[in-house]
């Protein structure tokens, strides 16, 4: 007579489930939503790895002796106790499957003004996701070349680094992006236009983006999404020299689908 291992069966059901839930993701393109794109292919290598494991799991699922119903593993053993599971395979249980019920329950809710504001908003990029020198020259020269600067989620860290090092030599350009506002009050009360920068995944992602000067306040329009056209000048804030868009238009817009920007 065939038998079932519970514990080993309740291992195999949280390793293909790990699995099934990497596979959505990466079917539905979440998976942006919560790592850089360039370690997509690291993400679907998991999620074949908790597959095979699954695999492996399964044969261990089941004994031929009533005697051998044990659940020896990595959470411990509870031999004759087939069914009783002691409080340590209960919060061992509990703690590996808790991603899989936050993530197959809840909604997934992207970084807005209010995450922005906890974490402190930067108006420079910092060291690490900068290029070389000579890069950087050429970009700004690319920009400078440029009628009108346009960014997008493709250009946005490149174009802001090239602004806040040289910002007086954009001073009149035209510029038009998009992002969400906030109002920061950490050194002065501006009115800022933002977007969240995920150089690994959104556990290590910051705000980054540019000030606003407008003759009516936006600031109303807090976590809003809005397309911004205005005239690049500079200001002096914390210290620091920083280039400011001084706002010609502006309009509401839908959040993207994928609202975060990579180094």
């Amino acid at each position: 007579m065939m038998y079932i291992r519970t514990n080993q069966l309740l291992k195999a059901v949280i390793l293909l489930l790990f699995a099934v839930f990497l596979f959505l993701l990466h079917e539905t393109g979440e998976i942006a939503r919560f790592i850089n794109p360039q370690y997509v292919h690291l993400s679907q290598i998991a999620s074949i790895l908790f597959l095979f494991l699954f695999f492996i799991q399964v044969p261990r699922m089941f004994t031929n002796s009533e005697d051998d119903l044990c659940g020896c593993g990595l959470w411990g053993c509870s031999h004759g106790e087939e069914g009783r599971f002691a409080m340590k395979h209960v919060i061992s249980y509990g703690l590996i499957s808790l991603p899989l019920m936050i993530g197959f329950l809840f909604p997934f809710k992207d970084f807005g003004a209010a995450e922005a504001l906890k974490r402190g908003v930067q108006y420079q990029v910092s060291q690490h996701e900068a290029r070389d020198e000579a890069s950087l020259e050429k970009n700004v020269q690319e920009l400078l070349e440029q009628s009108a600067l346009i960014l997008h989620r493709d250009n946005f860290v490149s174009s802001l680094r090239a602004l806040t090092t040289y910002p007086t030599r954009f001073v009149g350009k035209p510029i038009l992006l998009e992002g969400f506002i906030i109002e920061d009050c950490q050194d002065e009360k501006v009115t800022v236009i933002t977007r969240f920068l995920v150089t690994h995944c959104v556990a290590d992602s910051h705000a980054a983006g540019f000030i606003l000067e407008h003759e009516d306040s936006l600031g109303g329009r807090e976590d809003q999404w809005l397309q911004v056209m205005g005239v690049l000048d500079v200001k002096q804030h914390g210290g620091v020299l920083l280039p400011v868009i001084r706002v010609i238009e502006w309009e509401e817009i839908e959040p993207p689908a994928n609202p975060y920007v990579y180094p």
